[in-house]
């Protein structure tokens, strides 16, 4: 009797190590001393599973991310040096190895021969797709942390600030406060044509897994495809005419100037309308010479009164004889 109940008792501690999660690696509500949220598990071996992401993480090819099937918060984990691999994107693998905090970035590790070991469970599957966040939401540990390691996907932001240091860079939506958009997968000057981040440019879409690096949340695109640009990401976008050459600076506090070219003698439209479509400012309503002029919006409304923080869009129509031209420029004002 005392040997059957021996094994029952291993069988069960058995399935429990299975029934594992990455949710149950990653959630806590508990902060540490630095601020960020260490696993309940720091320190513990587990098992569990997930579908790839991302692949080649810091160049090394068995660095990757996992995602639970059904994706969601606290889904994603970081699998770092898990010896040479043949796994690709989409493949869905049994991972065993010691949660590691790595300086606020929760990970499984086979760092300094730790045992670590991945097993191939099923390949082509489906992803989980990313959530949707907007950058405030990782600009804070308490409320980045549940999306560290998934892939996540911020939408309309503008370029706050060019590469620096290490080649991050970083952009702004609605909510007007920036987050890192990092490098992790790729460099951007090694693809063709090559990407060149200028302060102010556009971005309809940038996805990318969420990793902890330097006391800072960071999206890392895990190729060129996960960059996707105003034009590209609709083919209806009304494409900027080369006499609205543009808005500097941008994000602005507390005015901005938009830059005009025109080729010949037009009547010249500029309106200021907000992230609801409301039109708040008539800046421009007259004939405009041929040539350059400079046109500053301070952040009022037609009522001089300030506007709050966010998303603006200047709207030019230029109007002649021959032709007719309507450009949109998206303006983002930080306070």
């Amino acid at each position: 009797m005392k040997k059957i109940i021996g094994v029952l008792v291993l069988t069960f501690v058995v399935s429990m190590v299975f029934a594992t999660t990455i949710y149950d690696v990653q959630y806590t509500d508990v902060a540490g001393p630095d601020g960020t949220y260490p696993s309940l598990l720091d320190g513990e071996e587990v098992t569990v599973a997930g579908i790839i992401t991302g692949l080649k993480f810091s160049g090394y090819k068995d660095n990757f991310y996992i995602e639970m099937v059904d994706g969601g918060e606290w889904s994603g984990l970081y699998i770092h040096m898990a010896g040479d691999t043949t796994l690709v994107v989409g493949d869905e693998v049994e991972v065993t190895g010691t949660v590691k905090e790595y300086y606020g970035f929760t990970e499984i590790s086979g760092y300094d021969d730790t045992f670590i070991s991945v097993t191939l469970l099923s390949s082509g599957n489906d992803i989980p797709a990313p959530m949707i966040v907007q950058t405030l939401d990782l600009t804070d540990a308490a409320t980045a942390e549940p999306y560290e390691s998934c892939l996540v996907e911020v939408n309309d932001v503008v370029v706050t600030e060019e590469q620096i240091n290490f080649g991050q860079w970083y952009v702004t939506d609605i909510s007007a406060t920036p987050c890192q958009i990092d490098d992790g997968f790729f460099y951007l000057d090694s693809v063709t044509p090559e990407i060149v981040i200028v302060l102010g440019m556009e971005w309809a879409v940038i996805r990318g897994c969420l990793d902890y690096s330097y006391d800072e949340f960071g999206i890392n695109p895990r190729t060129a495809e996960d960059l996707i640009d105003e034009v590209s990401s609709n083919e209806n976008a009304i494409v900027t005419s080369s006499e609205f050459i543009s808005c500097y600076p941008n994000p602005f506090n507390p005015q901005t100037t938009a830059f005009l070219n025109l080729k010949s003698a037009s009547h010249v439209t500029l309106n200021v309308y907000n992230i609801k479509g409301e039109k708040i400012k008539t800046l421009v309503n007259e004939e405009l010479s041929i040539g350059e002029h400079h046109i500053t919006w301070n952040g009022t409304d037609n009522n001089n009164k300030n506007v709050s923080s966010g998303i603006y869009f200047f709207e030019t129509g230029i109007a002649r004889q021959d032709d007719d031209y309507t450009s949109v420029k998206k303006v983002i004002l930080l306070k």
